[in-house]
């Protein structure tokens, strides 16, 4: 690729595209316009590989230093998709991190719905219900994606999955399990018990515990925020409460750390009947 960089470089923070892409670190102007950022080497390249994912990179000069930088812009370039070079001040302007690798992009959510959830390799869905911490949203993403099940559901009042800290912890899982937003838990709920899934939903000492349950049979599991946990309104839309087995001086886990318990009991329950799950 042959191109003079210092002509194009944008230097001013003023400028009408770096405004819009700093004003995308905002969760309404997100929704509104269906676009987000993403930053980083690792991230950049898992949605380069997602065709038409990726709108626009942002790239420093310095960035091209690194190979991996380079061949991505290369890449991109002979793809058509938009190039914006961009002085350090400017990239750290737009940045949420406090040292950039000097490489963004402006992304298209990959559009998953409520079929695609059924697709996974163990038939469980997670329903993440009000929960406000953006790194344990991000990281339950990551875990689900991990454990080969059909997806993750958000409900209203939950932290955007395009949260930038929540971006950052899901690694790139973010373009390849379904991550769907719910218009409501009770709706999403009838819908699922209608396709034959059993409800259970997480809560701090009951009977019956996560390893109780046969998770060959089709299961949303809903998880609620550490310290409130869930409503009554959502226990009475589901068919068992199942508990973590805790330390005398621990309550509980956060979601994060509990999704990650419970969903790898699913796995080595799948394990032991003599199946596995494999890289997609």
């Amino acid at each position: 690729m042959s191109v003079d960089i210092q002509s194009e470089l944008i230097s001013s923070r003023s400028n009408r595209v770096v405004k819009y892409l700093k004003s995308l670190g905002i969760a309404r102007n997100r929704q509104r316009d269906g676009r987000f950022l993403i930053e980083g080497v690792r991230i950049v390249e898992e949605a380069v590989e997602r065709e038409g994912c990726v709108e626009k990179l942002i790239v420093t000069p310095q960035a091209m230093y690194n190979d991996r930088v380079s061949a991505m812009v290369e890449a991109a370039n002979e793809a058509g998709v938009d190039i914006m070079w961009v002085a350090d001040r400017v990239m750290d302007y737009i940045s949420e991190t406090k040292s950039s690798q000097g490489l963004m992009a402006q992304v298209r959510p990959v559009q998953f719905t409520e079929d695609d959830l059924g697709k996974g390799q163990i038939p469980i869905v997670v329903v993440a219900h009000m929960l406000q911490d953006p790194g344990n949203i991000g990281t339950l993403i990551r875990v689900a994606e991990a454990a080969g099940i059909g997806g993750v559901v958000t409900t209203p009042g939950t932290v955007d999955f395009y949260n930038p800290k929540a971006l950052r912890a899901t690694m790139g899982s973010i373009f390849r399990i379904p991550a769907i937003k719910a218009d409501s838990l009770e709706g999403f709920i009838e819908r699922f018990k209608k396709k034959g899934y059993k409800i259970a939903a997480a809560m701090v000492s009951v009977k019956t515990r996560y390893f109780d349950l046969d998770y060959s049979e089709p299961t949303v599991i809903i998880l609620g925020q550490e310290g409130t946990g869930l409503p009554v309104e959502a226990y009475n839309l589901t068919d068992i409460q199942i508990s973590i087995p805790m330390a005398t001086m621990i309550d509980s886990l956060n979601v994060a750390g509990a999704a990650s318990v419970i969903l790898y009991e699913a796995v080595r329950q799948k394990y032991a009947t003599g199946g596995e799950i494999t890289k997609r």
